[in-house]
């Protein structure tokens, strides 16, 4: 006769802050919020209701390890929290190396969690997009030319693949 037991294996877990003054420079960002215009709110209660729905979006619980962040999960349930306030969110690097959409995905390692540390400070107002809110670079294309008419043939070859995942920190 065989005993059983069980056996309980503690792991340390890791937060990976995000966002705010707390997260590593690379992970540090502004939220660029457009205020639709028939809002009524005033731009710190914009700012403000951005926050709740950014920490409501990492909370612990809709989080697993190894998860990959998506800045459109992000920027969907935002919108969905403030419609129709919000006319458009869109998330700047601050680090001057980094170009926009440097922070559109990020994955976690296996022992880490994501957490927000982002405030207030971290949002701004702003009355449109446009390459300097964006901090873009490179040649803008404000308007173009149709000069001469081409056609061109393209050939497409499509791999699949197959990835099984788990989570997606999308428990909203």
């Amino acid at each position: 006769v065989k005993s059983i037991s069980d056996t309980i294996i503690f792991h340390n877990v890791k937060y990976r802050t995000l966002f705010g003054a707390d997260a590593d420079t690379s992970l540090q960002a502004t939220f660029k919020a457009v205020k639709s215009q028939q809002s009524t709110m005033s731009d710190n209660e914009i700012k403000s209701q951005v926050i709740n729905a950014i920490n409501n979006f990492f909370a612990i619980e809709n989080w697993d390890f190894g998860d990959t962040f998506y800045f459109t999960e992000l920027a969907t349930y935002v919108h969905n929290q403030l419609a129709p306030d919000l006319a458009n969110l869109v998330i700047v690097p601050r680090e001057n190396s980094q170009a926009f959409g440097s922070l559109f995905q990020l994955t976690s390692k296996d022992d880490e969690i994501f957490i927000s540390s982002a405030t207030v400070d971290n949002v701004e107002i702003i009355d449109s997009l446009t390459a300097g809110n964006l901090q873009a670079s490179g040649n803008i294309v404000s308007s173009a030319t149709n000069i001469a008419q081409t056609t061109t043939a393209t050939t497409t070859t499509t791999v699949s693949t197959s990835t099984s995942t788990t989570g997606g920190g999308s428990g909203y």
